[in-house]
């Protein structure tokens, strides 16, 4: 005889105004530590309230389910999250279509507090998924369509060993504001096998701080920079970046020094006759030319720069 559990995963679900409480009763009860997600498509998808909670590190199996945003919603700090005191050691999320449904909750721009609805604050970012603390975290195979927001995918500084592989990001920038894609903090994190789709997004697609992270075999297009690099002791190799404004920015602001960065064998474009025009749309004016380089150093360090090697890179010359 199944358990209860097991029949609430497996039951179907007609199509609702608000699937919050079932989604969150699914990961409240997982089946030898597995929520398996009932399947639906983008046409039907289930409709949600940000604020789902994951109570422990359990293995969440999207089988391709999408999960959207209700329209209307307003200001929040993540779809998916647990308090930061929680230990998610050994959770994995994949296979989850996550719909941030920007336009049913379009953003103003950014605001000093929440008191100010629809737009981006310290405490409304409007993550997707915030994943503060554990060991040995895999997000993997997800997708994640429809975002607009500070950061979408966060690992916290009390994380370890977290791979980030094979997700799509679609993402949004609009109006225009401070924007990584992936977000990560935390020893030993792994980004890898990713594809990034911005669309005009004056943003980066990564930025990672922390220390020992390995960033390889990622795809990136329409963002103006590829990567935020401030975590020491990591490699950046085998990406693509295609029609990036600055692929690389080097940022020390943790002493003794950012250092042993390797950038190597990545293949990347710049393309700024398309970003002068996305700026000025912007009211904003292309960079000085030292800023718009395959690596810079960023200009706001605050400590110096160490074992930095930057080798066996190539151009994708534009088309």
């Amino acid at each position: 005889m199944s358990s209860p559990a097991a029949a609430l995963q497996k039951s179907p679900q007609a199509a609702a105004e608000d699937d919050t409480a079932y989604i969150q009763q699914l990961l409240d009860n997982p089946v030898g530590n597995v929520v398996n997600l009932p399947y639906r498509p983008p046409s039907n998808p289930f409709i949600i309230r940000p604020g789902l909670t994951i109570p422990r590190g359990e293995v969440i199996s999207g089988n391709g389910t999408t999960l959207r945003v209700m329209s209307g919603y307003g200001n929040y700090r993540a779809v998916l999250t647990a308090p930061a005191s929680s230990d998610l050691s050994g959770l994995t999320i994949k296979g989850v279509d996550f719909d941030q449904n920007s336009a049913g909750n379009p953003i103003s721009g950014m605001c000093a507090s929440t008191g100010s609805q629809n737009c981006l604050s310290p405490a409304s970012p409007r993550f997707v998924l915030a994943v503060l603390s554990g060991t040995g975290i895999t997000i993997t195979q997800d997708t994640f369509t429809g975002t607009n927001n500070t950061n979408t995918v966060v690992t916290g500084g009390g994380t370890h060993n977290v791979i980030l592989s094979y997700n799509t990001f679609s993402t949004v920038d609009s109006p225009w504001h401070d924007h990584s894609s992936v977000y990560t903090s935390g020893t030993n994190t792994e980004i890898y096998g990713n594809t990034f789709n911005g669309n005009a997004a004056v943003a980066a697609a990564v930025e990672v701080h922390g220390d020992q992270v390995n960033v390889s075999a990622n795809k990136i297009s329409g963002y103006y920079r590829g990567f935020n690099i401030v975590a020491s002791d990591t490699v950046l190799s085998n990406n693509t970046v295609y029609a990036a404004a600055n692929v690389v920015d080097l940022f020390s602001v943790t002493a003794p020094s950012l250092h042993n960065v390797a950038i190597t064998q990545n293949s990347i474009q710049l393309n700024l006759p398309y970003w002068r025009p996305v700026m000025q749309s912007l009211g904003r004016a292309m960079p000085a030319p030292q800023y718009t380089q395959f690596v810079i150093y960023d200009a706001a360090s605050t400590y110096p720069f160490a074992a930095i090697s930057i080798t066996g890179n190539k151009s994708i010359p534009l088309s």
